[in-house]
Formats: structure tokens, sequence, C-alpha cells
């Protein structure tokens, strides 16, 4: 049976989701800032007769994730995704192909999630005096520098302001511009995930956003935090395979 789940279920919940806590930087993320008492945050287990959870949706906005551990009720969960109003979901892709021929998809996004668990690949990298920590009175040109990446839809000052008030970022400047940076968001006493990683087009091949990204996964990895990230650009593969992350598997994103 898919309940609702409040307070009362957090233990149970997040055990669950401990099972591959890589995969459920979101979900746990999102449950420790917004709560299970709220108008636009929603968390659904599917409960077998003996109390265990067989699945996990969380619902941000019109935004749906998605984790099952092992087997769940494919039509079960289906049917009730299907009476939500939602824009995308998304999770550990091995989950939700399984149910994909029963949602209403219109296209999908398979990214590669990984984590780097050492230094040891970083130390190369670490050659710029240059590298700034974002501030809230730089990120109007961190917002700028989205505009002029083409990969990267366009941003506000507000919603780097939030993404930072749960990690951290670093930018290299030169000409009066921020001309490439990387981010964390969703950080934990275990993890952090890496976003926003990019180059201004005019100052690309120099290797300013492998020093951000260097900088920054050093930080985390000292203090005991294990950096993660998505990419589904084979070139920022290699950068990230270089500095030593390691692919643990694929993520989803399907959107309605």
């Amino acid at each position: 049976m898919i309940l609702k789940i409040d307070e009362k279920y957090h233990k149970k919940v997040v055990d669950y989701l401990s099972k591959e806590p890589e995969f459920n930087l979101f979900i746990v993320g999102d449950i420790e800032r917004f709560g299970y008492d709220n108008s636009f945050f929603s968390v659904w287990a599917d409960i077998d007769r003996s109390g265990n959870i067989e699945g996990v949706l969380v619902k941000y906005l019109d935004f749906l994730t998605f984790y099952s551990h092992s087997k769940f009720n494919v039509k079960r969960f289906s049917n009730f995704i299907d009476k939500l109003d939602y824009t995308e979901i998304s999770g550990k892709t091995a989950c939700l192909e399984k149910f994909e021929n029963n949602l209403n998809i219109n296209r999908k996004r398979i990214v590669s999630f990984c984590k780097l668990l050492t230094t040891k690949n970083l130390e190369n990298t670490m050659r710029s005096s240059n590298v700034k920590k974002i501030r809230f009175g730089n990120i109007g040109k961190v917002v700028k520098l989205y505009e002029v990446i083409e990969e990267f839809e366009n941003t506000t000052v507000e919603n780097i302001k939030n993404l930072l008030k749960t990690g951290r970022g670093y930018y290299i400047p030169c000409d009066k511009q921020v001309v490439a940076m990387a981010k964390s968001t969703l950080e934990s006493q275990k993890y952090g995930l890496i976003v926003g990683v990019g180059t201004h087009p005019n100052y690309r091949n120099k290797g300013y956003a492998t020093v951000c990204i260097s900088k920054l996964c050093r930080e985390l990895l000292e203090e005991g935090k294990i950096p993660c990230l998505f990419y589904d650009n084979e070139e920022a593969g290699k950068i990230y395979r270089k500095l030593g992350f390691k692919e643990i598997g694929k993520w989803s994103i399907y959107y309605a």
C-alpha cells in the first residue's frame, strides 16, 4: 500500500534510503530541509504487510524523484504517479526503466553518476592562486556566466543563493567577469553534490574549470565529505575521470 509518510516513519525511510546513499542525495536532502508537513513537498512509500518499504516517491513542487532498493510493485506505482501533476520524474535508471512504458513520457535523459574518494589526482591541478570563493556580492557575475554557456539554462541570483545555502562555490575571475566556476549543493555530513561546472566559451581549454573543481573537491574530502556529480558530456567525463571520479551508475530524467 502506498502511504503518505509523516514524521513517525522518518527513521524507517532514512534507513531504507541509506542502502544506496549517493543515489538518494536529493530525497534525503529535501526531507532534511522541508520535513513532512508542508504544501509543496510530499513523501510516499509503498509499505508491505510486514511493514517493510518497497519504494519511495518524493514530490517537490512539480518534480518527482523515485527510489527502490530492489523489488517494487511497478503497476501500483505507475497508477499512483499517473494521477499526480508533474513535469519530470528522476531516479536511478535501473529503477525508472522498469515502469518507463507505463508512464506518459515525452523524452528522457540518461546521465552518468560518479563519486570521488581520493585527492590523489587533484594535486596536479591545484596550480592557480586566482581561485575565488563565490560570495553573495558576486553572484550577479555568476548568473551572467550561465547566460553565455550554451549547455546551461539561464538562472537567477535568487536561485544561486538558494543553491549555495547547502553548499559552496569557486570561480576564476578574468577581465572583470567570472570565466569559470564549480559549485556544490545538498552538502551533508557525508556527501556533497557538484553542480554548475562551466567555462566561458572564450576562455576554454585553459584548465580553469578543472582548477575550480579541484579546489572544491579537495575541501570536501578534507572535511570527510564525498563529492558526487552527474554528467552526460563525454568531454566533461574525461576530465572527471582524470581527476579520479568513478562511475557508480546511471541516473535518468523523464520529462512528461
